[in-house]
């Protein structure tokens, strides 16, 4: 059978297509998430290609093809990782506020908040403070940041009746909180669920603020 008489093979090419993008994902997603890894373990310091082709079994070339260099990397790592932490931190707290009790609301709120940051700590710290000066890195964490923000805030005034401007300080009085666990660890704010004076008080703080009659 010549060439030409060959029988066709593509009656389905979407279908020949989906095994192959679907190969590419998950290498994608082993280099991304070999990079969170290394990123946990030894921050920033500690994530170059070479290091990401060892921990994913995929090697330099496809590395560099996929992601042009250990910028493009990064920018993508922490797309990803900040879209599955902003997705999990929604989903995790929809349950809250249901809650009829104000004060049980943002106490579970606040522990479930400050662990989110504290289980991650490492990786938050070499985005949010090795990188900062990094304006691709600054600019994406910020975006993604709002998106949580606005969510948040707009809970807020839904469940408490309060204003959009007493509902953003209540966020950012959370965020700031997390900042100073990214930043400081073991000497910022403890997390158990209520149980120290410090969280008692951020709890009121919060209630104050988002009670207020302005």
């Amino acid at each position: 059978m010549t060439r030409q008489q060959l029988p066709r093979t593509d009656k389905n090419p979407e279908g020949l297509r989906a095994p192959l993008q679907s190969r590419s994902q998950h290498s994608t997603d082993r280099m991304l998430d070999a990079a969170l890894a290394i990123l946990d373990r030894e921050g920033m310091e500690g994530l170059s290609i070479a290091a990401v082709s060892r921990e994913s079994g995929v090697s330099n070339g496809a590395l560099y093809h996929r992601f042009g260099d250990r910028h493009g990397l990064l920018v993508a790592a922490q797309d990803r990782f900040l879209s599955d932490v902003t997705t999990h931190w929604i989903a995790s707290s929809e349950p809250l506020w249901s809650l009829e009790n104000p004060e049980e609301l943002l106490t579970h709120l606040v522990a479930l908040f400050l662990q989110l940051f504290a289980d991650r700590r490492s990786v938050f710290h070499a985005f949010m403070v090795t990188g900062r000066a990094d304006p691709d890195l600054h600019a994406q964490g910020a975006r993604m940041m709002r998106r949580a923000a606005d969510h948040f805030a707009s809970r807020f005034t839904e469940r408490f009746g309060c204003t959009s401007s007493a509902a953003a300080t209540a966020h950012q009085i959370l965020q700031a909180q997390a900042i100073l666990l990214v930043v400081f660890g073991e000497t910022a704010t403890p997390i158990d669920a209520g149980g120290t004076d410090e969280h008692r008080h951020l709890v009121r703080a919060l209630s104050a603020v988002l009670q207020s009659a302005d």
